[in-house]
């Protein structure tokens, strides 16, 4: 490849997905920062995307595989491929509104101590609900935001835990520093594990509400529901241990490994699911603390620190805990005398 690196590289994760992707680079024509590239991951798509990529984009860099091997892999991918200052990650079903771009470099380039930054995510069918004003965690990761009506309390700039990476940016010496996702999640809370490891490396994380998306809404997972339940808790569990400080482990571990059993009780979700979930993070537990071991071994800032950015686990469990039981006394009153 020839010519100077530009200075953004937007990296999108694909499979399956042409229509929602075509829509997605129609919006970075758009875009009033034009010192960018684009680089397209095809995780083993059966459906002509990479034919219509070189077909009607060729200045997209493509990066093909010829199985899903999942969104931890493809965007590790990207990220080799790319050759900007600023990476940005994109997901196939997000549209971006015109100053995007201008507005994530804006503020990287005026604030050298933030290393990421969280786009406000907002419904692509009613863009006055909120999608996602980045990421938090308590005891389980979560979209700030998610479902509310987008008002004054996303409308200000502030420091959150880490960006959600269906539409965040990053320093490349992030990833320099702390290295890339990790691929044993394949799919699911990844970047979060990503956020806290560079929080523990003192690379702080902003809320940007002037850099707009529109969001489809979960469209590829949508194929994907029972895998997506086994994923998410086994992502959940193995997120948990392999971030969480000692003062939040060493008391909420139980609650979190009995979870997956009572969850199916409360959520709905198939049990047998997330019993599979249960199941598969056992054999990632070394992994998890290895990777614990190295994060905490090279922090740069103090516990104290990364902890002020979680979450209070209290409330959520209080809530959980009550739904839990009444939704076991409806089942009690509706049994047979």
């Amino acid at each position: 490849m020839t010519g100077a690196a530009p200075r953004v590289s937007v990296i999108i994760p694909t499979w399956n997905g042409r229509a929602l992707l075509r829509a997605a680079l129609v919006s970075l024509r758009a875009q009033t920062f034009r010192d960018f590239e684009t680089v397209v991951v095809d995780n083993g798509s059966r459906d002509g995307t990479v034919e219509m990529l070189r077909a009607e984009y060729p200045d997209v860099i493509v990066v093909a595989f010829a199985e899903n091997r999942g969104f931890a892999v493809a965007v590790n991918a990207g990220l080799r491929a790319a050759r900007g200052s600023y990476l940005v990650l994109l997901n196939n079903d997000v549209e971006a509104e015109a100053q995007w771009l201008e507005a994530i470099v804006g503020v990287l380039d005026a604030r050298r101590d933030v290393g990421s930054v969280a786009s406000k995510m907002v419904s692509l069918r009613d863009p006055s609900l909120l999608d996602s004003a980045g990421a938090a965690m308590g005891l389980f990761a979560y979209d700030i935001g998610r479902g509310e009506r987008d008002g004054p309390r996303f409308s200000a700039g502030r420091e959150i835990l880490c960006p959600c990476a269906g539409a965040g940016a990053y320093r490349s010496e992030l990833f320099d520093a702390v290295g890339q996702f990790d691929e044993a999640f394949f799919a699911w809370f990844e970047d979060v594990e990503l956020g806290i490891r560079a929080q523990l490396a003192g690379f702080k994380c902003w809320f940007e509400p002037s850099a707009r998306v529109r969001h489809h809404g979960h469209a590829t997972a949508s194929f994907l529901s029972t895998p997506k339940t086994v994923y998410t808790v086994r992502n959940a569990l193995l997120l948990f241990l392999q971030t969480m400080p000692l003062r939040r482990l060493l008391p909420w571990a139980p609650v979190m490994l009995v979870w997956p059993f009572l969850d199916p009780i409360f959520s709905g979700r198939p049990a047998g699911a997330t019993i599979s979930g249960w199941l598969k993070f056992w054999p990632l537990v070394p992994h998890a603390l290895a990777a614990r071991r190295r994060n905490y071994a090279a922090r740069r800032v103090s516990v104290s620190r990364v902890t002020a950015l979680l979450e209070d686990p209290r409330p959520d469990f209080g809530r959980a805990m009550r739904l839990l039981l009444a939704r076991l006394r409806g089942a009690g009153s509706e049994a047979p005398a």
